[in-house]
C-alpha cells in the first residue's frame, strides 16, 4: 500500500472527548455514509433523522451527525454511547487522510491531547485505517 505517514508518530487516546465536538476554535463536521447512518438506527432503533442531518454530497458521505451544545448527540459525559459502531470518521480521529495521485496521505490533529503520548504508531496502523474505510466505504 503506498501511505505518506507522520514519522516517530506517537498517540494514545486521553478519553477527553474533544473529538466528539467542537472546540473554541474549531467547529468538527462528524460525516456519516448512508450505511453509517442506517447501522446506527437499526442498532439504536431510532429514527436517522433523529441524529444525522442528509447534506448534499457526490462523496460517499451523505449525512452529518447532529451535535447538542456542540457536541455529538451519542456523547454522553466523555462516553459514546454507540461507541462500538462508532462512523470511520470517529475511528479515524486525530488522523485524516486524503488521495493524492495513488498515494494516502495522512495528517494529524495537533490539538488533540494524545498526539506525543504512549507508543510510536507502526506503519500497519494507517494500513488497517485505510483498509477498514476502504472496506466501509465498498459497502455504502
Amino acid at each position: 500500500m503506498n501511505l505518506l505517514v507522520p514519522k516517530n508518530l506517537r498517540f494514545e487516546c486521553q478519553r477527553c472527548a474533544r473529538c466528539c465536538g467542537d472546540t473554541s476554535h474549531r467547529s468538527r463536521n462528524l460525516l456519516l455514509t448512508k450505511s453509517e447512518v442506517e447501522e446506527i438506527a437499526e442498532r439504536t432503533g431510532l429514527s436517522p433523522l433523529s441524529f444525522a442531518t442528509p447534506i448534499p454530497s457526490k462523496g460517499p458521505y451523505q449525512y452529518k451527525m447532529k451535535k447538542r451544545a456542540g457536541k455529538c448527540v451519542f456523547l454522553e459525559g466523555k462516553s459514546c454511547r454507540i461507541y462500538d459502531i462508532r462512523p470511520l470518521v470517529c475511528r479515524f480521529y486525530p488522523f485524516s487522510v486524503c488521495k493524492k495521485e495513488n498515494r494516502y496521505v495522512f495528517n494529524f490533529a495537533e490539538d488533540c491531547p494524545g498526539i506525543g503520548l504512549g507508543e510510536v504508531l507502526p506503519e500497519d496502523t494507517f494500513e488497517e485505517l485505510i483498509s477498514e474505510a476502504q472496506f466501509k466505504l465498498k459497502t455504502s
